[in-house]
Parts: C-alpha cells; sequence; structure tokens
C-alpha cells in the first residue's frame, strides 16, 4: 500500500482531495492531515510516506523550506505542491528543489491522478522488482528470495485485473501498480512466495503449494486481491514446477490461456488452471444454431421477452463455443447478423443493410465479452425495430385504407364483415386492429362519419329527419335520432334550430 500525507492550512482543501479521488481503490492510503508546514514535516519523519502533497505557503514553514530539510536528512517522499494563482512563479521555481509536480487550485482530478502517477511510477523504479520489469533483458527475477529447499515445488501463477470501461490510461496504471503492490506485500506477509514483473506480466511463484491446495490459496488471494483493489483480479494457475529452471517453462503455460480473459467478465470466479477445462460444458454447433434461430423468430414476431431470454441463452452457448477466441465470438455473432439480414430480405422485410467489415471491426475493438454482448444485442434489437416500424408503417396504410371506404360508402349497408374483407384481413382480428389503430370501435366510427354528413344535410337543406337518415345510411330515423342524441346531446331537430338561429342572430 503506497502511504500519502496531506498538508493545507485551508481543511477544505484536505478534504476536498480526499473526496476526489478513490484512494483506498488504488492502492493508497492517507496515513496523515496537517495544517502547518511545521507538523508536516514531523509526519513525513515519523510516518514515512511514500507521497506528501503540500501546500506551497503554509504558516511556520513554507512547503519549499520543507522540501529542503527533507533534502538535507535524505528523506525519499516524492512531494507535489498545491498552489493558488498568485504563487504560481513560485511553486513553478520549487521543482527545481525535486518536487515532482505542482498543481494550481482548485485541484482539477485528472492533473492530480497525473501527479500522483509520476510518483508510483519512481516508487516502482526504486522496487527490487520493478527493476526486473524495466531491465528485463539484463537482469531475471531475484529468485533468491524464495526458499532454496531440496525437492521444493513451486507453482507459477499469472495474474492480472479487470478494468472499467470508462477508465482511461493513467487510471489503469494505477490500479494496475495498486493490485502489484498488494500482491507483493500479502505474498511476503503469508510467506506465500514472490511477486515480479516480467514481459509486463504480473508473476507470481508460489512455494510449496501442491496443486491439491492450489485452488484454495489462490482464491484466498484472489479475495483478497479484490477487496485491495476494488478491482476483479484474475489468475491462471500453472503446472508445478519441481526446480527453478523449470519455472519460466511452466509460466508460459499460463500465457496459453491469457486468450480467456477476454471472457473473464462472464466468470463467477476468474481463476483458471492449465490443468483444468475453463468449462464444465463444450460448445455445441447445433445447439448454438437452435438458439440462434430463436431469436430471428423473436425479432420477426416482435416478442421482447423472447428476444431477450433466446439471446441471453445463444450468448452462453457462442461463449462456449468461441472457447476463448474472442474472433470466433466476433464470426459467430457477425454471422447471425447476415442471417437476420437475409431472413429480413425473404419475408419482404425493410433490412440494416450493415457494413459487416466496420461491425466485425467495432467487436473486435472490445475489451471484454460483455461489451462485445451489448454490442451485438444492440444490433440485433435495431432489427426488432426495424420489424416494428414496418409492422407500424403497415397498418397507418391498411388503417388509412379503411378510413377511406368508409368516407366512400358509408351511404351502404357497410358491415364490419365487408371492410375486412376489402383490407384482406380476417374479420376477428379487423375488429381489434381497427379499435386499436382507430382509437374507436367500428361502428361507432361508422355513425360518426354518418352524423358528420347528417349535420351538414341539417344546416344546409330543409330535408326531413327521415330523408336524411336514409341519405347517410342510417337503417331508420329513429335510429338516427338515438345515435345523434348521444353523440351531440340533442335531436337532429333541435340541433338545426339551434344552429339556424344563431346564424340568424348574427346576420342581425
Amino acid at each position: 500500500m503506497v502511504k500519502m500525507i496531506l498538508a493545507d492550512d485551508e481543511p477544505v482543501i484536505t478534504r476536498g482531495i480526499r473526496k476526489l479521488v478513490d484512494w483506498q481503490g488504488l492502492g493508497i492510503e492517507i496515513v496523515g492531515e496537517y495544517t502547518d508546514g511545521k507538523s508536516a514535516l514531523e509526519g513525513i519523519l515519523v510516518k514515512k510516506p511514500d507521497i506528501a502533497l503540500l501546500d506551497i505557503y503554509m504558516p511556520q514553514m513554507t512547503g519549499v523550506e520543507l522540501l529542503k530539510e527533507c533534502q538535507v536528512m535524505e528523506v525519499k517522499t516524492q512531494v507535489i505542491f498545491i498552489s493558488g494563482f498568485q504563487d504560481f512563479e513560485y511553486a513553478k521555481a520549487a521543482l527545481q528543489y525535486g518536487a515532482v509536480d505542482y498543481l494550481l487550485k482548485p485541484v482539477i482530478r485528472e492533473e492530480l491522478l497525473g501527479a500522483v502517477e509520476k510518483c508510483v511510477s519512481s516508487i516502482r523504479r526504486e522496487e527490487p522488482w520493478a527493476e526486473e520489469a524495466v531491465a528485463e533483458e539484463e537482469k531475471e527475477a531475484d529468485y533468491g528470495r524464495l526458499v532454496q529447499v531440496e525437492d521444493m515445488v513451486y507453482l507459477p501463477v499469472f495474474a492480472d485485473v479487470l478494468y472499467r470501461k470508462e477508465e482511461n490510461a493513467q487510471m489503469r496504471k494505477l490500479v494496475r501498480f495498486s493490485l502489484i503492490s498488494f500482491l507483493e506485500e500479502y505474498l511476503e506477509a503469508e510467506n506465500l512466495g514472490i511477486t515480479f514483473v516480467k514481459n509486463n506480466h504480473i508473476v507470481l511463484v508460489l512455494k510449496g503449494i501442491e496443486r491439491a491446495q492450489a485452488k484454495e490459496t489462490v482464491s484466498g488471494i484472489w479475495k483478497e486481491a479484490c477487496r485491495a483493489t476494488g478491482h476483479t483480479a484474475v489468475f491462471i494457475i500453472g503446472k508445478e514446477a519441481y526446480g527453478m529452471g523449470e519455472i519460466p517453462a511452466a509460466f508460459g503455460e499460463c500465457l496459453k490461456l491469457q486468450s480467456y480473459l477476454f471472457f473473464a467478465d462472464k466468470m463467477q470466479i476468474p481463476i483458471l488452471s492449465v490443468q483444468e477445462p475453463v468449462y464444465s460444458q463444450k460448445g455445441d454447433p447445433d445447439a448454438l444454431g437452435e438458439a440462434r434461430e430463436k431469436v430471428l423468430n423473436a425479432i420477426i414476431g416482435q416478442d421482447e421477452t423472447g428476444f431477450e431470454n433466446s439471446f441471453a441463452r445463444y450468448s452462453r452457448l457462442l461463449l462456449l463455443t468461441a472457447d476463448g477466441k474472442k474472433e470466433d465470438a466476433c464470426f459467430y455473432y457477425c454471422s447471425a447478423i447476415r442471417l437476420a439480414e437475409e431472413k429480413m430480405a425473404v419475408m419482404g422485410l425493410p433490412g440494416r443493410n450493415p457494413e459487416m467489415k466496420e461491425l466485425l471491426e467495432k467487436g473486435r475493438g472490445c475489451e471484454s465479452f460483455g461489451e462485445m454482448e451489448l454490442l451485438y444485442k444492440a444490433a440485433f434489437a435495431a432489427y426488432m425495430e426495424c420489424v416494428r416500424t414496418a409492422v407500424v408503417s403497415s397498418e397507418k396504410q391498411d388503417i388509412r385504407k379503411a378510413k377511406d371506404y368508409i368516407e366512400k360508402h358509408y351511404r351502404e349497408n357497410l358491415t364490419l364483415g365487408v371492410l375486412a374483407e376489402k383490407i384482406h384481413m380476417n374479420p376477428y382480428y379487423f375488429s381489434s386492429f381497427f379499435k386499436k389503430n382507430a382509437g374507436e370501435n367500428f361502428k361507432d366510427y361508422l355513425n360518426r362519419v354518418r352524423l358528420q354528413h347528417a349535420v351538414a344535410h341539417l344546416v344546409s337543406t330543409d330535408k326531413k329527419a327521415y330523408e336524411i337518415a336514409d341519405e347517410v345510411g342510417f337503417s331508420d330515423v329513429r335510429s338516427f335520432t338515438e345515435v345523434f342524441a348521444r353523440l351531440y346531446g340533442e335531436t337532429p331537430g333541435g340541433y338545426r334550430k339551434r344552429i339556424r338561429s344563431a346564424d340568424m342572430g348574427q346576420d342581425i
């Protein structure tokens, strides 16, 4: 764990810095907070922090004076200065005295992370295992730190961490450093072995651990590593090595399973072993094909629940069939999308005509199988929307056609069956279809159209009610009067009298 102190005569600044970043998740512990330079210097000497984040101008001792004292006493604490705008030039000059960086108030999170990363990188270069990572070609890992006992068994383990998609390169470096620091401290404290970095791979060499104990031991390390870093750690357990010279080759076997880590976000506990199958069951191309058909059928049938369930099953089977090969996973998804396009064309539905090369490249650019799954699920869901739009468009055309027919034939003995036949629909389906799209049932809509035309006759002619009823399609004057009164709240005669009286009043 990297130790850090904060010093500023404004407590609001130190509180803000503490809340600005998840320090614990980055493997950084804030071991002290101070409000003046003298107490900050005492804190550095007593607590020996790796990093000190200091205000450049504090009571009793300035930041630069504090830094000079540290140099005299050969204290290796890395210093980052914080300054107000008026102290900018002073802070800049302070870099000459060995400060790692300076930040202007108010402190910006990304700038703070950048400065901390510089300190962390400097700390790593001073660590023995970090030197091996920097100069790998010149110096091998210090296996001498392992206790050499005759017939000792060694177990090499590959370690890594799953980053979050929103984390930038700077944050990922800090998380990785946090994992390495934790592993080194944990293995040393538990006397389990050593940790070092080789060819940019995090290597654990556990000593005296038999294969029967390996999964349990690494599971314990995994749980603590996840807690310490705030991220999901992943491990690959290699074969036992019965001599130090066998360790590199045994670790090489771990790297052969590295491609499976792309799928690690779908594993409950991402701990793999070179001597065990990664998945408890094998992929089945036939089952995959059947699941794919269910996905396509759910899209055509506009079955959203069926789509969710069938796509989840398809992705699970695809993961097993790809068997650790990211490229194969992309291929299976893209092939299914191509088939979806063909099926839409066969059924006369509009497709999306996606650029398959571009879609394939997007899949290759995913950092995890979960991300890839979401990418291609969205592509399939777009076909669901295409079908929905086509259906809605078709329904709109049909309802317009039905309304147009009613407008032209309202005088006739128009029935639901007659209209359904004209639209080429089943009468039972047409009844619900019409109500869904017109907002009212067929009979009410037809009567409303007839009454609209009846009103025109009432206002502009002297025709009798029975004549108008016959003119607009009612079977008799009684039904005409009843429907008119229900819709307009008065009899046809009363309506005519009121409207004409109102018009005469306007003329006067």
